[in-house]
């Protein structure tokens, strides 16, 4: 079965990641706001993980985790981001995000985070994490 991953981030930002992720294969849906993809969260419950930007149009990542709680999903949240540093990381983990994604996007890095997320297995950074 084909493993769908929900991109957020605004369309100029995100070609270069669903580029690697085509290598994977998965399937794409896009959204460029929160409240998109909230709305895509609702109907498509194939989502197997979340990748989102930092910030966008209409809030944040939080939101989108909000969104993902809300419906009671457990599909795993990575963050992306232009710079991550250990506060971003705790935040994200403390709140029930899996992972952060930090660019520039690397192959074989989005194929290890889809991955691991996908399997419901705790990236590297949660087994470090304590």
């Amino acid at each position: 079965s084909e493993l769908t991953t929900l991109v957020v981030m605004p369309q100029e930002r995100r070609s270069h990641l669903i580029r690697h992720l085509d290598e994977i294969p998965v399937a794409v849906l896009t959204a460029s706001s929160c409240a998109e993809a909230a709305e895509l969260l609702r109907n498509s419950p194939a989502v197997r993980v979340v990748l989102t930007d930092l910030c966008l149009p209409d809030g944040s990542w939080f939101d989108i985790l909000n969104s993902v709680s809300d419906l009671k999903s457990s599909t795993p949240v990575v963050v992306c981001a232009r710079l991550a540093d250990e506060r971003l990381w705790s935040q994200v983990l403390e709140a029930g995000g899996f992972d952060v994604l930090v660019e520039p996007y690397e192959a074989p890095e989005v194929r290890r985070i889809v991955r691991a997320a996908t399997a419901g297995h705790p990236s590297r950074a949660l087994a470090t994490a304590c």
